[in-house]
């Protein structure tokens, strides 16, 4: 077997060996950060880059009122149920850093845009972390200084997704939510943020004790799949959106529970290589909503709308907006069969074709119940000219949208033309269903373990390309209530 860190360099077949063989350590139990710790002030910090590869050095900024930072590596995955498994640990000493500072003017790549209210950590380097023989994966890093922990996220990432099944975290969207320093793309006003157009990533994260909205929605995908002991391939969707050959003959793509935020660039990427047989497995909603682009290397813009956008007339493909928008519009159910169309959304998952073969040895039944599986954020189908067919509603369900007015919830599975099967979850609380940890809502034991079993059958069903030729999908959606205008408002 190959030298851990090494494994883009194996045939897609040692590959798996390998992944079974790390799966195989022992994982390391107390690794997670709680409550009390992530909170309590006097520790902060970022990395300089949001993935390396394999052996790579990356930059830890750090602010603390501790002295001396104690640092560890932890690689996501199941092993044994544990969740991690430590592969390096470390010091560094650290001191206090400035406050944040806000940058209202000009920022690379906004095409003149003013006021966006970018703001950074203005830090210098604390420490240089080398991660000479860390295998790829998703990883934390822990800090604990004193009574206080935080994460950082960081992914070392693959050079290669050709024969593997790539696991893509979605830090584009991690980002857009991030209020640190005062603002977000969103505004809140519980934390008081502002609104802005721009977000660096020259600062830690608010959210997830450090690790942004890792833990929640995209972690459990990742240790899922390591369980299944398939070739893995791992990046982030900035990964992907700088490097599109990384999908270049990939057997499937898997996108956990929010990824909201794409480039252009990482649509283009993901819609050719399902031309070409890449399945996708979508495990989540409101997928590939908001159109953004990169603003230099350590930042995003977003005006939320294409008028606002100054490279709207000379860029409208990567103009600022909803992907289902002018100019250039490209609803996002050309990509994943389904539209965002309810936040908040509270309701069940229900079966409305137990015969789809994902579901094959759960024993599930039309009209079976997996309880509160649906939410916060919900899709459904648009029958529109737009929606690929064939198209299967997997499941479905009407209910109350937050008081606005009745709509549905649906999950499904459609085949692309090039026999790329892809499924679509409908549901950010799917993550939750696979590792209860972060989440506050998750259904009880028995129907998540239902939803563990469905979800190995998609994976496993979508190790080799082209799975819709061996699973091919059957046309059903005309059975449903599903209007082709919205009835809550998202459209």
């Amino acid at each position: 077997m190959a030298a851990a860190g090494n494994w883009s360099r194996l045939t897609p077949a040692a590959a798996s060996v390998a992944e079974a063989a790390e799966e195989a350590l022992p994982g390391t139990p107390g690794w997670q950060v709680g409550s009390t710790a992530g909170r309590r002030p006097g520790l902060d910090a970022f990395a300089d880059q949001v993935s390396v590869r394999p052996g790579d050095p990356v930059q830890l900024f750090i602010s603390s009122t501790t002295a001396t930072v104690r640092l560890r590596a932890l690689r996501i995955g199941d092993y044994a149920g544990v969740g991690a498994r430590q592969v390096w640990a470390g010091t560094a000493t650290a001191a206090a850093q400035p406050a944040a500072v806000v940058d209202d003017g000009v920022v690379p790549g906004a095409g003149g845009l003013r006021g966006t209210h970018l703001v950074r950590a203005p830090w210098a380097a604390t420490t240089t972390v080398a991660t000479a023989g860390w295998p790829e994966g998703h990883y934390l890093l822990r800090l604990d200084a004193g009574a206080a922990s935080r994460y950082v996220p960081l992914t070392v990432r693959s050079a290669t997704g050709k024969g593997r099944v790539v696991v893509m975290s979605a830090p584009l969207t991690w980002q857009a939510y991030n209020s640190w320093g005062g603002a977000s793309l969103y505004g809140d006003e519980r934390t008081r943020a502002v609104l802005a157009q721009a977000a660096s990533f020259d600062r830690p994260y608010s959210d997830g004790f450090g690790s942004g909205r890792f833990l929640t929605y995209d972690s459990p995908l990742s240790s899922a799949v390591q369980g299944m002991r398939l070739p893995v391939a791992w990046v982030t969707d900035l990964d992907l959106a700088r490097h599109p050959d990384l999908l270049d003959g990939a057997a499937a793509l898997v996108v956990g529970g929010h990824a909201e935020y794409w480039t252009a660039g990482l649509r283009d990427t993901v819609e050719k290589a399902v031309a070409r047989g890449t399945n996708l497995a979508a495990f989540g909603a409101n997928t590939a909503y908001w159109r953004v682009r990169l603003a230099g290397d350590r930042a995003i813009v977003t005006t939320k709308s294409a008028r606002l956008d100054p490279l709207a007339t000379t860029d409208p493909h990567g103009a600022t907006a909803r992907f289902r928008d002018a100019p250039a519009a490209r609803p996002e159910e050309l990509l994943t069969g389904m539209r965002y169309d309810c936040f908040p959304a509270q309701a069940d998952w229900v079966v409305s074709d137990a015969t789809w073969w994902g579901y094959a040895g759960t024993g599930l039944q039309d009209g079976q119940r997996l309880k509160g599986l649906v939410g916060p954020e919900a899709d459904r189908v648009y029958p529109s000219a737009e929606r690929p067919t064939p198209e299967q509603v997997v499941a479905y369900v009407k209910y109350p949208c937050g008081g606005r007015g009745a709509t549905a919830h649906s999950g499904v599975y459609w085949v692309a033309p090039s026999g790329a099967g892809v499924f679509v979850a409908g549901t950010m609380r799917w993550p939750c269903a696979l590792d209860v940890v972060e989440c506050r809502d998750v259904p009880g034991a028995e129907d998540r373990r239902l939803v563990r079993q469905v979800t190995r059958t998609i994976v496993m069903g979508f190790g080799e390309p082209k799975a819709g030729l061996r699973h091919p999908a059957v046309e059903n959606v005309a059975r449903f209530w599903l209007p082709t205008r919205s009835t809550t408002g998202a459209s």
